[in-house]
């Protein structure tokens, strides 16, 4: 044998090792399933996009896909009061009214998501989630109540002082979801 056929036997030998050690990674590795995709929806002008990637992944799984709009509670109770105050301080009658504009809203923009995910042969599913504390933690309450297994959100919402007032709310949604989320910018 010479030293050639000697390096060579030991490094069959090493790869095998490796070879075999992988087996072991692999056989006790699950399949990754994505049953159940929730997208969350806001008003921003790169909606568009969001909605194109979770129909298709949704598509390409053949997972169901289900669309949310979250309105805040705090957002809505300020316009109430300011609606009050400038109505001469009746801001009860105008609650129940703004209420049914925000979710008639919110219902047209989740309609097009349908429209979209229709011409894709996808079914969507849509709900409009109103009087959360925090866009983020109902994102992520309804992706735990109803056992998400995917979210895409979107990293492009709100700029500037909206922004500030509300924090990133894709930030905090990837840093608490206890499932994957696909981020699009």
């Amino acid at each position: 044998m010479t030293s050639n056929d000697n390096l060579m036997l030991m490094k069959n030998e090493s790869s095998d090792k490796t070879s075999t050690d992988n087996k072991q990674v692999h056989e006790n590795q699950q399949p990754i399933t994505i049953k159940k995709i929730l997208v969350a929806i806001d008003k921003s002008e790169f909606k568009l996009k969001i909605m194109m990637y979770a129909i298709t992944v949704a598509k390409s799984l053949g997972s169901e896909l289900t669309a949310i709009h979250v309105i805040d509670k705090s957002s809505l109770k300020a316009a109430i009061d300011v609606l009050g105050f400038y109505r001469g301080g009746k801001k009860e009658a105008y609650e129940e009214a703004y209420e049914d504009v925000l979710r008639k809203q919110a219902e047209q923009l989740l309609d097009e998501i349908k429209i979209l995910g229709t011409k894709e042969g996808v079914k969507v599913a849509t709900e409009v989630l109103m009087h959360s504390d925090s866009i983020p933690k109902e994102i992520i309450e309804y992706s735990r109540k109803n056992s998400v297994d995917l979210i895409v959100i979107g990293t492009k919402g709100l700029t500037g002082i909206e922004k500030f007032l509300l924090g990133s709310v894709a930030n905090n949604v990837i840093a608490h979801a206890k499932c994957p989320v696909l981020a699009v910018r």
